[in-house]
């Protein structure tokens, strides 16, 4: 890793075509038709590349319910192949990092390797691999598969990725001598065949193009759980998994670093770069009141009391694995937000103050939920600013990354905090909707962050690992140097 002088933060931009909030789509300015235009993708693009950004974030999923797809996250219902856009992409920018995303389920190792590289010498090394390991028996039946989940999808993950390493290292930067004279227009010596016979893939091959300029292209991981920790520490690069607070996020950071270290790699190596939905507005109460107007598109179920069910369902449902995620279309009731938080809520009205008497009453789950309400909102059961049961539902139902709500002085303060007390080395940020907020994020946020020295003003490099000061490994082939071997592999 590239010594630095000071630490600087980093940031990443989530894009997903109509924001990350369900509601920012249908705000009357909001664009909603630029899932498949590759303006409206570029316009994102080299906005966060204005602003000196370290990536632009290309997400995918694997849907195979359109139809119910849309009442979750509309952004799944639609995208362009990430790779596709992203060989787009580099030919329109010049300095950000690309992150594709990709399902080792659903790909094939050879395929991958071949892709990614590929981009990489088109981008002149500026592209990144997310690694996704999201089960779904949906996406599954469109490729032939059983559902892959459980814990055999992370075994097959770690020889998928180990097998890209090797593949991206099969033919060794300086193969191709291209001598004339001799005939030969590679070194023989430096193309290698894998031959390998793994527990989930055969495969024999050469890759055919030189080493990526990268060497590897960084990987990218999200999750929390055991397994995926694991993963991080052999293989990631940057996680961007995101824990609820300051102190839940350096408890996180601090064990995935140890883990690292365990590994064999150098733990200040990986970045930790949580999501974060930012909500700005000129005032405080401005940008409370533009919250507000996002969560009022949020769609609730018709049967707003019991959504079509009775009690004894909802406390099924809440004592599920279901019940422990944020509230889908179809849960988004006052019966299933009451099983969830202990107290029944049903005799109340959406515009209803919460009476103090039943929130004195809820369990855990209901008191994070009026925490998170008072953060983004300043609003208290019993206070001057009346808590109201919608504010509580809208919570269950946007209860994910961290929203911060405020103006662009009080955003650059969260993500400062964050940054120094080491809870993060950056941020993936999100656009709630477009395009009003990212543009506020870029003109206001990021000026804030450059006065307070903790974000640079200028591109310093121009490959993805050096934004990062990340070291190019050595080849898994090469024995002319001491680093013979890939961590990991």
């Amino acid at each position: 890793m590239n010594a630095k002088a000071e630490r600087q933060l980093h940031l990443g931009y989530m894009y997903w075509v109509n924001g990350t909030h369900w509601g920012g789509w249908r705000l009357p300015n909001a664009p909603a038709d630029g899932a498949f235009d590759f303006e409206y993708a570029l316009r994102a693009a080299k906005t966060v590349e204005q602003a000196k950004f370290d990536f632009f974030f290309l997400g995918d999923t694997l849907p195979g319910d359109i139809v119910r797809e849309q009442w979750r996250t509309t952004h799944n219902t639609g995208r362009l192949e990430p790779f596709t856009l992203a060989s787009q992409l580099a030919l329109q920018t010049k300095d950000i990092g690309l992150v594709v995303t990709a399902h080792p389920t659903y790909y094939d190792p050879y395929i991958l390797a071949r892709l990614s590289a590929s981009l990489d010498h088109l981008s002149n090394g500026r592209v990144a691999w997310n690694v996704v390991l999201g089960a779904s028996d949906v996406a599954a039946r469109n490729f032939s598969l059983p559902d892959l989940g459980g814990e055999s999808r992370y075994e097959r993950a770690d020889e998928f990725i180990g097998l890209v390493k090797r593949l991206w290292d099969s033919i060794e930067d300086d193969a191709y001598i291209q001598d004339k004279e001799s005939g030969h227009f590679v070194d023989d010596g430096k193309i290698h065949r894998l031959n390998w016979r793994g527990k989930h893939f055969s495969v024999e091959g050469t890759l055919p193009l030189r080493r990526p300029p990268q060497g590897h292209p960084p990987l990218l991981y999200a999750g929390a759980s055991e397994l995926s920790r694991q993963l991080t520490a052999k293989h990631g690069d940057i996680n961007f998994t995101g824990p609820k607070t300051i102190a839940e996020s350096i408890a996180f950071n601090e064990d995935v670093r140890a883990r690292v270290a365990e590994a064999g790699r150098d733990p200040q190596a990986v970045f930790f770069l949580p999501g974060i939905t930012p909500i700005i507005g000129d005032t405080r109460d401005a940008a409370i009141a533009f919250y507000d107007e996002l969560n009022s598109y949020l769609p609730l179920d018709d049967d707003i009391v019991w959504g079509g069910r009775d009690a004894a369902y909802w406390a099924e449902f809440a004592a599920g694995p279901a019940g422990r995620a944020p509230l889908e279309y179809g849960t988004r009731n006052l019966g299933s937000l009451s099983a969830k938080i202990g107290v029944d809520l049903t005799s109340l009205q959406l515009e209803s103050d919460l009476p103090e008497r039943l929130a004195d009453e809820f369990d855990g789950y209901g008191r994070h939920l009026l925490d998170l309400v008072f953060e983004r909102t300043g609003r208290t059961v019993a206070g001057l600013r009346a808590a109201k049961v919608k504010d509580l539902l809208y919570s269950a139902i946007i209860d994910g990354f961290p929203v911060v709500v405020g103006t662009a002085s009080a955003i650059a303060d969260e993500l400062e905090e964050w940054f120094s007390t080491g809870a993060a080395d950056g941020f993936n940020v999100q656009s709630p909707g477009l395009w009003d907020q990212l543009d506020r994020f870029t003109n206001q946020v990021v000026p804030e962050l450059q006065r307070r020295g903790i974000y640079r003003r200028t591109y310093e490099s121009h490959t993805f690992r050096d934004h990062f000061g990340l070291a190019r490994p050595a080849g898994y082939f090469d024995t002319t140097k001491s680093l013979s071997r890939v961590a990991g592999v």
